[in-house]
């Protein structure tokens, strides 16, 4: 990382834990909290500060954004595109159920690729 011009470390935990071995000694997604992943990332995190270099990485939505944050990344990405339309659609889905129920209106969910 002391590299001249890297001036972000991007962690990829899925990519990370496949290297690690990670998918084959715990459950998923248990993998994501193991000792061994948390003692890669504390590795990373230092590196990083000791460099000054910016810290990211990939989450599935926002459950665990205060820990990263915490421990100095300070770029997140919360998710991809087809992440948010499937977590969006099953809510929207969720919704109208609500929705039909409360207004003792019928409506069935029809499954789809999506949800």
């Amino acid at each position: 990382m002391a590299v001249k011009g890297v001036d972000i470390a991007f962690l990829g935990q899925n990519d990370l834990c496949m290297s690690m071995g990670l998918y084959e000694k715990y459950v998923f997604p248990q993998m994501y909290t193991s000792p061994e992943l948390n003692g890669a990332t504390e590795k990373l995190v230092a590196a990083a500060r000791k460099n000054n270099v910016i810290l990211g990485l990939f989450l599935f939505g926002t459950d665990r954004v205060g820990e990263f944050l915490k421990q100095g990344f300070t770029f997140i990405s919360i998710g991809s595109e087809l992440h948010h339309a499937v977590t969006q659609a099953a809510a929207h889905v969720k919704a109208l159920e609500q929705i039909a129920s409360a207004e003792g209106k019928p409506w069935k969910h029809q499954p789809s690729a999506l949800v």
